[in-house]
């Protein structure tokens, strides 16, 4: 056994911003809760070992963090990566931007403090979900 960690941020879903004060009121991510970190990941997990099941993978046999993070899971491995993510969000409050990464920088950077991340142990050989716990600050 090969107990690695790693830390993930779920997507971002919706922003609302008080655009005349410049802050950012509400932020939803895709996964809100351990257990649904737990359920993206285990879904992933499977699709990837499908897939090298039946061989269906390029040159190289799949891992973890590149295919079943990189490809599958709604979540990002730093704050960077998931605030950077190209597909479109729900932001209200300030009309013409539909991705984190068009937001002035004070609003990006309250984005990122406000993702909530998640501290996940698995076993790199087998790619079993050991323990999901909540990031402190």
């Amino acid at each position: 056994m090969s107990i690695e960690t790693m830390n993930v941020f779920p997507m971002i879903h919706s922003i609302t911003i008080d655009k005349e004060n410049d802050l950012v009121t509400e932020l939803v991510q895709d996964i809100n809760d351990v257990e649904g970190v737990r359920l993206n990941l285990l879904e992933s997990v499977a699709t990837v070992q499908m897939y090298e099941r039946i061989k269906f993978y390029p040159l190289a046999p799949p891992t973890f963090i590149e295919d079943v993070m990189g490809s599958f899971a709604q979540m990002g491995l730093s704050k960077l990566i998931t605030i950077s993510d190209n597909t479109y969000h729900d932001i209200f409050g300030y009309p013409g931007c539909t991705r984190v990464w068009e937001l002035p920088l004070i609003l990006r950077d309250q984005v990122e403090e406000a993702l909530v991340g998640y501290k996940v142990n698995y076993d790199s050989e087998t790619w079993e979900i050991l323990e999901i716990t909540l990031l402190e600050d």
